[in-house]
């Protein structure tokens, strides 16, 4: 791809840097979620740009309640997700 069409700036102390272009995603990504121990599935379909967090709200759960899996390695909550993911939530359970 030919990149010479990109405006180029001059920044302080004389130091160039290139405007970078962002892709936004239009629409609506599906991901699949695997809850365990119900060994139950389901189809989410979320905007582009969800986070784990958004995910677990629009399912109605607590984040503290589940740790999502991405193939069998945990996943921080502030993760951004892509279109046809799996995941795996595993329900947190405690008592005394």
């Amino acid at each position: 791809m030919d990149r010479a069409w990109l405006p180029q700036h001059q920044g302080e102390a004389g130091k160039k840097f290139n405007q970078r272009l962002f892709y936004i995603g239009i629409g609506s990504m599906k991901i699949k979620v695997k809850f365990i121990p119900r060994n139950t599935c389901q189809e989410v379909e979320v905007p582009h740009g969800t986070t784990v967090t958004d995910l677990l709200r629009t399912m109605q759960l607590r984040p503290d309640a589940v740790i999502v899996l991405r193939n069998n390695t945990p996943i921080p909550i502030d993760d951004v997700l892509e279109s046809d993911q799996e995941l795996c939530l595993f329900q947190v359970a405690s008592g005394g």
